[in-house]
């Protein structure tokens, strides 16, 4: 009978028991659970009633709110409760823009006696197909850029110049453990390649054999250029050093209230270069950000002389 209860509360969540968790998942991860989210909240979080054997979403609440230190059942909630839909060079057009312009602008920058850093963040980076397609992406353009500078070398699959060349870090962060644990895994379906070139299939990616023929794993030159930590924006201080030349933060502001939103983005601007450049995704658009950030194209921004 308990296992039947179980599995009928996992499409039965009251108004009110809506409400105490969209406001605790608000507090902790500055997530908005609009109206209309309850059947989707209900069927997420029924795996944790399963875990502890609750008969319902109130008691679950009163056991989270009770415990003595409540940190890691906290993250385990927010893990159930964040969407993580990506793939890999997903919205196209923003790395391509960082392949033909920014990263032309460094290298022209660096020709001039600049900093050869490249530090990128993905700061909602998700199962990491977005960083590795970042790291991929700087190692494509700066080989094409070595080589029209010396056309008759011919570069190994590994791509030495580009990377003896730069110092490159994609520093890559996002809320939810789950997530992070497939990302430094870095292991993926052979199909979520699909839509990538086959000559990248070679270069970045080793096939899987017998029992994981179906998979491939991003080859130990790209993968030791990203590095994947925990990074709740809703804390007060971000455990990063530095600046970024370009912050991805795609697809990820539709999920908070606006004064959210801006306190996300006021925040991290100041990670920014000067002349920093910040992606969004396709449906996010910012226009009370035009103080400090220039919209160029296709929610990509460049931050202004006085940002």
């Amino acid at each position: 009978m308990q296992a039947l209860t179980l599995e009928s509360s996992a499409l039965s969540m009251n108004e009110r028991e809506f409400k105490l968790f969209r406001s605790l998942v608000h507090q902790h991860a500055g997530i908005w659970l609009r109206d209309g989210k309850q059947i989707m909240l209900a069927s997420r979080l029924s795996r944790r009633l399963r875990h502890y054997g609750l008969a319902s979403f109130a008691e679950y609440y009163e056991y989270v709110q009770n415990l003595p230190d409540n940190r890691d059942e906290i993250r385990q909630l927010i893990n159930c409760v964040t969407t993580n839909k990506t793939s890999f060079f997903r919205e196209k057009h923003h790395f391509d823009y960082l392949a033909d312009t920014i990263v032309p602008a460094i290298q022209a920058a660096a020709l001039r006696g600049g900093s050869r850093n490249i530090r990128i963040w993905s700061a909602a980076c998700s199962t990491g197909e977005e960083p590795y397609s970042i790291a991929i992406t700087l190692l494509e353009s700066l080989q094409r850029i070595y080589d029209r500078s010396a056309p008759k070398y011919k570069a190994p699959s590994t791509h030495p110049a580009a990377s003896r060349s730069y110092s490159i870090e994609v520093v890559a962060s996002d809320i939810d453990t789950a997530v992070l644990s497939t990302a430094t895994r870095a292991i993926y379906s052979q199909d979520s390649l699909a839509t990538i070139p086959r000559q990248i299939w070679g270069r970045y990616f080793l096939r899987g054999k017998d029992e994981m023929v179906r998979q491939v794993k991003v080859k130990p030159e790209v993968a030791r250029l990203v590095g994947f930590q925990r990074i709740n924006l809703m804390d007060s201080q971000w455990p990063l050093e530095g600046l970024f030349d370009v912050i991805f933060f795609r697809n990820a502001l539709i999920y908070f209230q606006r004064k959210t939103q801006e306190m996300f983005l006021r925040k991290m601007i100041r990670y920014l270069k000067p002349a920093g450049h910040l992606f969004l995704g396709n449906a996010e658009h910012i226009p009370w950000m035009n103080d400090v950030l220039m919209p160029l194209n296709r929610t990509m921004y460049r931050l202004r002389e006085n940002g």
